[in-house]
């Protein structure tokens, strides 16, 4: 989960050059009206094309928190003449200009005063100002020709289930905002899908016993979510939701653990569809972390009796318009043959070392979709 400040981008002449050589190749072709083709001109990654994670309009100075998109939208642009919804309505039309089809948008929240991205969820009037503002968001979302969102819910510090210092009675405001805006998602009349926490899936100890999956390796945080679950599907069913988004690890035998686990978060009944945040480095690829989880899927349910098996996902992060980690994915889908129905790509821009090796969010507005189009995510 993305939680350090940013700063603005510079684009790199030789990623340019390798996402404009992607799309001359992609442009060969057409898989339906406007897509691109695969690159390799086999079969496409995705089913769907995907978009980016549109969660702040501006970066400045290596800061992203004045500029959340959500926590902003009902006011002006700080030191502009003009407010935020009346630039991200010319951004949104940008990015989808640019090919992109779908989004994820969310909520950062915590137990505080708001800082322009960050929600006070145990104040009423900010809570309903959110609820406003996503109303207000998805309209807008919906009339620059997106279809469909991934809703991420990202909470920080005391509230963030995660944490040390996470506070369980915190846990009832966590939820109140889920019943705020989830209403706002139903009404809006675009296909939606809900991520109660971002890279919230824990794991277990990966103790010497015959049920490992029953303990958990931090005990808050499993049951925590295992509560948000059965207040959730309790409230609303389980269609609209991919449960809690995994953190993909570096190392596949933690990776396992966390996917083992979900017996005991989900209790038997498991979301329909998965997703999971998908980053590669030097020592475990994009490629690496995607077969890692998808063999864990297939070796903790081999008959297929679970859904993990053949459940489809979501990529809901990954670099921004980067051409290894789109090769990367590309590669690991077609060895897997797993069903990735979209990706939606996280604003950091790994070319772009203004802000230092690990920036996080680099880019805003995230209106790239050369080197993922070429793909064909």
């Amino acid at each position: 989960m993305k939680a350090r400040g940013a700063c603005g981008t510079k684009r790199h002449g030789l990623r340019l050059l390798a996402g404009f050589l992607l799309f001359c190749l992609a442009a060969a072709g057409t898989a339906g009206a406007g897509d691109l083709v695969y690159a390799s001109g086999f079969e496409r990654p995705a089913q769907e094309r995907g978009g980016s994670n549109y969660l702040w309009y501006r970066v400045a100075a290596c800061d992203r928190e004045p500029y959340g998109v959500l926590a902003s939208y009902h006011l002006p642009v700080p030191g502009g003449a003009t407010t935020v919804r009346t630039l991200a309505r010319q951004q949104l039309a940008a990015m989808r200009a640019a090919g992109q089809r779908r989004l994820s948008l969310g909520v950062h929240f915590y137990h505080g005063a708001g800082n322009g991205t960050l929600v006070d969820a145990a104040d009423p009037a900010a809570v309903a100002q959110a609820a406003t503002n996503l109303g207000d968001l998805l309209a807008d979302v919906k009339a620059a020709g997106f279809v469909e969102v991934l809703f991420r819910f990202f909470p920080v510090d005391a509230i963030n289930p995660s944490q040390a210092n996470f506070n369980p009675a915190l846990l009832d405001a966590y939820w109140h905002l889920v019943t705020a805006l989830r209403p706002v998602l139903h009404a809006a009349d675009l296909a939606y899908r809900i991520d109660l926490m971002v890279e919230g899936a824990p794991r277990d100890s990966n103790l010497p016993v015959p049920d490992p999956w029953k303990y958990p390796a931090n005990r808050q945080w499993s049951d925590a979510v295992r509560d948000l679950w059965q207040r959730y599907v309790a409230a609303y069913g389980k269609a609209d939701t991919v449960g809690f988004s995994f953190l993909t690890d570096a190392d596949p035998a933690r990776l396992r653990w966390r996917v083992r686990h979900m017996r005991f978060v989900y209790g038997g009944n498991y979301p329909y569809l998965f997703a999971a945040d998908i980053y590669g480095t030097p020592h475990a690829s994009e490629t690496d972390r995607f077969v890692a989880l998808d063999d864990a899927m297939r070796r903790e349910d081999p008959n297929g009796v679970l859904g993990w098996r053949d459940s489809g996902w979501i990529i809901a992060e990954g670099y921004y318009d980067d051409p290894l980690a789109a090769a990367n994915l590309s590669s690991a889908i077609a060895s897997t043959q797993r069903k990735v129905f979209y990706l939606t790509q996280w604003p950091w821009d790994r070319a772009d070392p203004a802000c230092g090796p690990a920036p996080e969010v680099n880019v805003a507005p995230p209106e790239a979709w050369v080197v993922y189009g070429g793909y064909g995510f």
